[in-house]
């Protein structure tokens, strides 16, 4: 990569290595790999960018951090959730995005009955038919809330932990 800074605006060109670049006494010209010339400012000069300054490498590695965080905090509000229900059947159940609509769209459907449908089952993680209750259906949204806020809360901690680091090693340090 080639770079150079217009002295007349302070804007930075990069250039491919393939921009062929002549200097006749000290004005830059270019051109393509195939020799077409390059329309740009005759007040080009070379340019190497300073180096990233310890705070700027410090809030790019809390960016970074803080990103690769919330990526697992999405996974762990997705991961299977047990439970326990009414009719004392013990599964795990998936806690996916579909999976969390699909029960909540069915506590609002059954919401004013208060009551599930004769056979009414869930399906578990292991693809059972567990009958379920609606006083189930209940349980199991907590189940997922509790997740959920449990995982948000954990994520909170972790990124007032990058946000107070004061070293890119220390960030790097502070995991899920």
């Amino acid at each position: 990569m080639q770079n150079f800074i217009d002295t007349a605006t302070q804007k930075v060109y990069a250039f491919n290595d393939d921009v062929n670049v002549i200097d006749v006494g000290g004005v830059y010209s270019f051109t393509t790999a195939a020799d077409v010339p390059l329309l740009l400012p005759t007040t080009l000069q070379p340019y190497t960018a300073p180096a990233p300054t310890a705070a700027q490498l410090l809030a790019q590695a809390q960016t970074t951090q803080i990103a690769t965080l919330a990526q697992a905090y999405g996974a762990a509000i997705q991961q299977p959730v047990s439970y326990t229900s009414k009719g004392g059947i013990a599964k795990t159940y998936q806690a996916d995005p579909q999976s969390v609509s699909n029960l909540q769209n069915a506590i609002l459907g059954l919401q004013a009955s208060g009551a599930t449908p004769s056979g009414f089952y869930w399906i578990s993680a292991d693809n059972t038919q567990v009958t379920f209750a609606f006083a189930d259906l209940q349980a199991l949204a907590a189940a997922f809330l509790a997740q959920g806020w449990a995982s948000f809360q954990k994520l909170q901690t972790l990124k007032a932990e990058v946000l107070a680091a004061t070293s890119v090693s220390a960030v790097q340090a502070i995991v899920w």
